[in-house]
């Protein structure tokens, strides 16, 4: 399934229980569709979100609320029923914010353009954590719930990992000589995979995070934009030269293709159920695909590379390095006008 959007579209996201979709779009713009297999996408809402584009978009609540962060500092929070919204903050970051995901289930992590993140409270409406934790624009984040870990990736060429129990970078990476953009945890928890402008996915093993433990190059000379993580020993890959791929995690190796954009890929994002993939890319485009085939085709390899790795990694306690270096680079992307900040204090403050 294929909707022309009318606009580029950044961030997508699946809502948890239900047969929606939803994407915002460089015009500021929040759509949210409904789809059936083998009909085309219904849209049942259309907002002007932001006043600057929309980057990053999920649903949050059980599929209540839709959030959406923006290239004009504000984060806002939309009804999924009525479109109306529920709160905004304007000033959530003095950068435009470049990256926004769930941590659990009444908070949800932003980063932005400068390095910084913050972790917000959703029933206290609050600023619950803030970390320093990068020089350059967060690209992409995940979240470690059992040990209250969020791990960052930074243009700056670094990979953090920040503790919310104790509000402190707890490691970071050394400098790759290369923008990271798109972060995975596979392997149980064991490895943490990056990928990178030059097309390498670095991995990482948990708790080693000052230098990569083994490169995977097969993607290169095309940049690894967006990682989504299918299962265990599975990631599917969105590569500036529009292509889907899914890579199997140690071993190494590229299983098959997905599907193709005609411009470089923006997001990637499951459906609750793992049917659908949805990619967004530059071309005003939002694509479903059905996955069913293509895990088909997949899972007969599966276990042979699962027996392959079995040996491999050893199992660790999920330590991490302490005193993080600085990082040596610290170019900052300006795509977002500074704004005055406001007090953070009042996140979703009622409208």
């Amino acid at each position: 399934m294929e909707i022309d959007l009318g606009a580029n579209a950044f961030g997508v996201d699946f809502h948890p229980s239900q047969n929606l979709v939803a994407t915002g779009l460089i015009d500021g713009q929040l759509h949210l569709y409904r789809y059936i297999p083998d009909s085309t996408p219904l849209r049942v809402l259309q907002v002007r979100a932001h006043k600057e584009s929309c980057r990053a978009t999920r649903f949050i609540d059980d599929g209540q609320r839709i959030v959406t962060a923006s290239a004009d500092c504000s984060i806002l929070a939309t009804d999924v029923e009525t479109g109306s919204v529920v709160a905004r903050l304007e000033n959530a970051h003095e950068e435009a914010i470049n990256a926004l995901i769930n941590v659990t289930e009444t908070t949800v992590a932003s980063g932005d353009d400068s390095g910084c993140i913050k972790v917000w409270d959703t029933r206290q409406r609050s600023c619950c954590n803030e970390f320093g934790a990068h020089e350059d624009y967060i690209s992409g984040m995940t979240f470690v719930s059992e040990s209250m870990k969020l791990v960052a990736t930074s243009g700056d060429g670094t990979m953090s990992v920040c503790n919310l129990r104790t509000n402190k970078v707890q490691s970071q990476s050394e400098f790759s000589e290369d923008e990271l953009l798109s972060v995975a945890i596979m392997k149980n928890g064991r490895k943490v995979i990056c990928g990178t402008q030059s097309g390498t996915i670095l991995l990482y093993s948990w708790g080693f995070f000052k230098d990569c433990s083994d490169r995977f190059v097969d993607l290169s000379p095309n940049s690894v934009d967006t990682l989504l993580k299918l299962d265990e020993d599975r990631v599917i890959t969105g590569c500036d030269n529009g292509i889907i791929s899914l890579v199997g995690i140690l071993p190494n190796r590229i299983i098959q293709p997905i599907g193709a954009h005609e411009f470089p890929i923006e997001d990637l994002a499951l459906s609750y159920d793992k049917k659908f993939l949805g990619s967004t890319a530059h071309d005003s485009t939002l694509k479903l695909w059905d996955l069913d085939e293509i895990l088909e085709s997949s899972n007969g390899n599966l276990d042979k590379e699962a027996a392959a790795s079995g040996g491999s990694d050893s199992e660790n306690d999920m330590d991490v390095d302490t005193n993080p270096p600085k990082s040596s680079k610290g170019t900052k992307r300006k795509t977002a006008s500074k704004s005055n900040p406001s007090d953070t204090s009042s996140f979703f403050a009622d409208l």
